[in-house]
Order: structure tokens, then C-alpha cells, then sequence
């Protein structure tokens, strides 16, 4: 069975600016090792944040941007009502709500202030990407 994962923006962030196990959680969706789902505040702040903070060319964002909507199983809107506050931050409130939402089984994030110290919420796991390569290792031997 395929993980439905749900990156947050740091994840992504560093995915195209870093490499490392943030790339390695896209190149799994890639190969459908994890089921890719996105949420569109995430989208909305990884351009915000590659363009204003990073100065990225916006052309070349919104590339970054199409090429991960295309690979995405779904891409699912933020709740209507106002998530229930669990992380002490309402940003991040609303990813959470957007992955119980999603019906994903990881919400992955480096966030370790406010999601990762959650653990698991509604039967979302938030895990580190590490954790989630190091299971997916796991289930490939």
C-alpha cells in the first residue's frame, strides 16, 4: 500500500533549494513509492516564500509549482471553518487541518517547534522526512 503523504512548505522549500531528504520525499512520489497529496496553502507559501524571501524568479516558481500540482494524487483546499488550534501556531493549524482533511496517513514537515512535537493527530502521523525514507526503506527490504 502507497503512503499518502502530505508535505508541508518547509519540506518543499528545502526540496528545491537544498536537496537532501526533503528531494528524496519528492523523487519517492515520483516513483510512486509515497501517493503525493497538496494542499493549497502550502502551494500558496512555498511560492511565496521561494519568490519574496529567496528571490526566485516567479516564471521558475510557478514551473516548480505546476510540475508538483501534475504530480499530486490531490490537491485539497483548507477546511471552511477554522481548524481547531493544536499546534500553537494557526498556520500550521491549518496544514494539520488540511491533511485529517486529506485523509493522509503522514503530514511530513521539518517544523520541529510546533507539528512534529504532535506526533499524530485524528490518524495523521507527523514524521520528519528522514522518518518517513527511513520507513519506506524499511518496507522495500
Amino acid at each position: 500500500m502507497t503512503t499518502r503523504t502530505l508535505p508541508d512548505t518547509n519540506v518543499l522549500v528545502s526540496a528545491f533549494i537544498a536537496g537532501g531528504p526533503p528531494s528524496r520525499v519528492v523523487e519517492a512520489a515520483i516513483d510512486g513509492r509515497v501517493e503525493l497529496v497538496l494542499a493549497t496553502p502550502v502551494i500558496a507559501e512555498l511560492e511565496r516564500v521561494l519568490t519574496a524571501k529567496l528571490g526566485h524568479a516567479l516564471e521558475r516558481v510557478r514551473s516548480n509549482s505546476s510540475f508538483l500540482v501534475a504530480l499530486a494524487a490531490e490537491c485539497i483546499d483548507p477546511p471552511a471553518q477554522v481548524p481547531q488550534a493544536i499546534t500553537g501556531d494557526p498556520d500550521d493549524d491549518l496544514i494539520l487541518a488540511c491533511a485529517v482533511a486529506a485523509g493522509v496517513d503522514v503530514l511530513v514537515s521539518g517544523d520541529r517547534r510546533h507539528l512534529l512535537p504532535v506526533g499524530e493527530h485524528q490518524g495523521v502521523r507527523i514524521l520528519t522526512p528522514q522518518a518517513l525514507l527511513a520507513e519506506l526503506a524499511g518496507e522495500a527490504s
